[in-house]
């Protein structure tokens, strides 16, 4: 009795000792506890510096977090936009409820529909071609000739034409201006027509602004219409507000000076103007040296200062360095280590120029797809020339 009591004391032991061991978190274990990865699909509700609010498909509504090591993916993210959220799969309870979102991917093509079939069409953008598989609920009001929008996953296929899986279509649009608000609905006045638009919502339009009268809307119908004498009546699916465009401005110079926290240039008129920079501006082209022909972005405003001042949003300074051949009136080739490119030139920036000589050609960062590529001359500065 005394040795199964013994025993019974001896196991009950070593079970708590098992169950301690599964349910503690030693250092080393919590650092190696594997995160994990889900994705989120939602329609963007609302744009905040630091969060998105999302609505999923089935109703539910989600701020995702945004931080520093947020990843943003694809296009550019916009109000009434699907995107695909990706974070380490721990949700609040609250309302909404809230996430710390990894990745934020955006992923859309437009263009215009033909050879529609049950399971999908072809979707054209200039030379641009993509076949796109979609459901039947997808291709509700669709029509052949439409513009429309298609957001994807990201996924698509190597073939010609590409293939992509529809995750939402984005059919025929209305942009115009709210005039009335009426029972059920509101009227609509679009630039250029005469007759305004009695625009209905449906019972499960996807609504991403409320409009009210002299609200600039994007009106997404199901592709119907009914033409009275006095307006023209449709039903949304969708009501999207008019994405307020930032108006972007460009400045180029020649770089007189180079410090951490600026950048001075003079213009083409003799304009001294000191770019200053910041963590956000973003560079493209080559590294930058004094003597170089730079453009930089800027969101318009200058200060009176001497010199003025601007903030620079990205600076690019676009140089290709070769060897010219086949000098004209009109330009030149350019032979550089990687290929020939023809270069386009007024005529006042072929003086002195001549076949054989080393030049850099600073551009506005436009370059041609054609073989070989043309590029717009802005500057040409000699380096060394090629002797006989």
């Amino acid at each position: 009795m005394k040795m199964l009591a013994t025993l019974m004391a001896l196991l009950m032991a070593l079970t708590g000792l098992t169950a301690f061991a599964e349910g503690a978190e030693t250092p080393d274990a919590a650092n190696d506890i594997p995160m994990t990865s889900v994705t989120l699909s939602g329609y963007v509700m609302d744009i905040q510096e630091d969060f998105l609010l999302v609505m999923t498909p089935d109703g539910l509504y989600v701020q995702a977090a945004l931080t520093e090591e947020t990843l943003f993916e694809g296009a550019d993210v916009m109000v009434g936009d699907l995107v695909h959220i990706l974070y380490n799969g721990m949700m609040t309870r609250s309302l909404p409820a809230q996430i710390n979102a990894q990745t934020v991917s955006c992923h859309k093509l437009q263009g215009v529909v033909s050879e529609m079939t049950e399971e999908g069409f072809t979707l054209t953008f200039g030379e641009e071609v993509y076949v796109v598989n979609a459901e039947a609920s997808q291709l509700e009001g669709i029509q052949d000739g439409m513009f429309v929008t298609v957001f994807h996953e990201g996924m698509m296929t190597m073939s010609i034409p590409a293939q992509v899986a529809a995750s939402h279509i984005r059919g025929q649009e209305i942009v115009g201006v709210v005039t009335e608000m009426m029972e059920g609905g509101f009227l609509l006045t679009v630039e250029g027509e005469e007759i305004p638009y009695a625009v209905y919502p449906l019972e499960d339009a996807l609504i991403f602004v409320q409009p009210e009268p002299g609200m600039e809307v994007i009106v997404v119908i199901n592709g119907l219409m009914t033409a009275g004498l006095d307006q023209i009546t449709v039903n949304a699916k969708e009501l999207i507000p008019l994405p307020v465009v930032q108006e972007i401005f460009d400045i180029a110079g020649i770089v007189t000076e180079i410090a951490d926290e600026f950048i001075l240039i003079q213009t083409i008129d003799g304009q001294q103007i000191q770019a200053n920079l910041s963590e956000e501006t973003f560079f493209e082209g080559k590294d930058i040296e004094a003597g170089d022909y730079i453009h930089v972005t800027y969101n318009g405003m200058m200060t009176f200062s001497i010199p003025a001042q601007i903030a620079a949003m990205k600076v690019g300074c676009y140089a290709h360095t070769g060897i010219i051949s086949d000098l004209n009136e009109t330009g030149f080739i350019l032979n550089t280590e990687l290929e020939p490119i023809i270069v386009n030139a007024p005529a006042e920036l072929l003086t002195g120029i001549e076949d054989g000589m080393t030049v850099t050609v600073y551009s506005n960062g436009t370059m041609t797809m054609s073989l070989p590529a043309q590029i717009g001359a802005e500057m040409i500065t000699a380096t060394e020339t090629i002797a006989d």
